[in-house]
């Protein structure tokens, strides 16, 4: 594409910046093209290296592009808007936005549940509890890392149930006890080496950590997860009536 300097279109940077923003946003620009370099970049224009590096700036902290040592910057993948408005599984998340939800179980296994998960499910220290943790991807691309415990009390015999599929389907068909309110709390952290392997990203990349206790009809913890999204691929919506 052809960017355009006008003299009195406001910073050169911004200009700079804005065509960019909407070459990628209306497809002209797709998700892994290579951005000209900088200083490629500054010469065609007759501009100075550091104003390019603005404008690349600028789109970065948009999440528009991925920009890298040495590697240099490419169109990001869009990000996939998850609303935590309403309660909804992975599974619908994913479907909502045209992608193919899938569903990796890394472990699953009967264990007492240890005080702060007791807790926070309202139940004794020492409960039964069915402890999962998946890998989950949209589109063939990883995304979230789930980590939660179900009360083995309200899902008798869950624990052999096929956990590959949507939970909150499976916990409504089968026990008619799927969640219809949550309490979530996010919170920003870096991923662990381990978690980074298993989503692709670098380690110490910043995931959002989403824990959640999500309630049935009758009021009864029926879950207590503790989620990570991976930050560059998530973007969360949330809507507030005042």
């Amino acid at each position: 594409m052809k960017i355009k300097i006008k003299p009195d279109g406001g910073p050169v940077y911004r200009q700079i910046e804005e065509q960019l923003a909407s070459a990628i946003e209306k497809g002209s620009l797709r998700p892994g093209e290579k951005l000209p370099p900088e200083r490629n970049l500054a010469v065609q224009l007759g501009i100075s290296r550091m104003t390019v590096r603005q404008a690349f700036d600028g789109l970065a902290r948009r999440s528009l592009v991925d920009r890298g040592v040495g590697r240099g910057t490419f169109v990001a993948a869009p990000k996939v808007e998850l609303d935590h408005s309403r309660v909804a599984g992975f599974s619908e998340q994913m479907e909502r936005a045209g992608l193919e939800p899938a569903a990796e179980v890394l472990s699953s296994e009967r264990v007492a549940a240890p005080p702060g998960v007791a807790a926070e499910l309202d139940i004794e220290a020492g409960a039964g509890t069915l402890h999962v943790r998946r890998l989950r991807s949209g589109g063939g691309v990883p995304m979230t890392i789930e980590d939660f415990w179900l009360p083995l009390e309200l899902f008798p015999g869950i624990e052999d149930a096929d956990l590959s599929g949507s939970l909150y389907s499976l916990l409504r068909e089968r026990y008619a006890s799927g969640p219809v309110r949550a309490v979530e709390r996010l919170e920003p952290v870096h991923a662990t080496a381990p978690q980074a392997r298993l989503l692709q990203i670098p380690a110490r990349s910043p995931v959002m950590l989403v824990e959640r206790v999500a309630y049935d009809a009758e009021g009864r913890a029926v879950e207590f997860a503790r989620d990570r999204h991976r930050g560059d691929r998530a973007r969360f919506v949330i809507e507030v009536a005042l």
